[in-house]
């Protein structure tokens, strides 16, 4: 389909996320975060991302995702965890707030739940969203 909207991304996440985790359609919507609202674990991430890559022809970058939690912990460094961050905000477009960016030195705890909270079904969708239009302008 080459016609996508934010509405029918949306529609087809929610499918792929009811088949893979077997949560009910309206627990599926935009604000609901991944690991906790919806309880996926790393194994329904992967089956996702593969799920996304039939759909749209590209898969959610969850190799990226280990490094980026790996940042968050204790053995992880301040500046790792920017880098983290930032990485989340630029490359997978998601809505990190600044406060989180400045966060110094940074409880290792906290700064975990915050970005697992970032993952929700709308960041997915807006992740979609980036990457057809990237799509898009190498095609013309």
């Amino acid at each position: 389909m080459d016609d996508w909207t934010r509405v029918t991304i949306l529609e087809e996440l929610k499918t792929i996320i009811v088949e893979t985790r077997g949560c009910r359609e309206d627990e599926v919507v935009e604000t609901a975060t991944l690991f906790g609202d919806l309880g996926l674990e790393s194994i329904d991430f992967l089956e996702i991302s593969f799920r996304m890559e039939e759909s749209f022809g590209f898969p959610y970058p969850t190799d990226e995702l280990g490094w980026i939690f790996n940042a968050t912990e204790e053995n992880g460094t301040t500046e790792g965890a920017r880098e983290a961050l930032r990485h989340l905000r630029e490359e997978l477009y998601m809505d990190v707030p600044d406060n989180l960016l400045g966060v110094e030195p940074f409880d290792p705890n906290a700064l975990d739940s915050a970005i697992r909270g970032l993952f929700t079904v709308g960041s997915l969708v807006t992740f979609v969203e980036h990457q057809l239009a990237e799509v898009k302008l190498h095609r013309t």
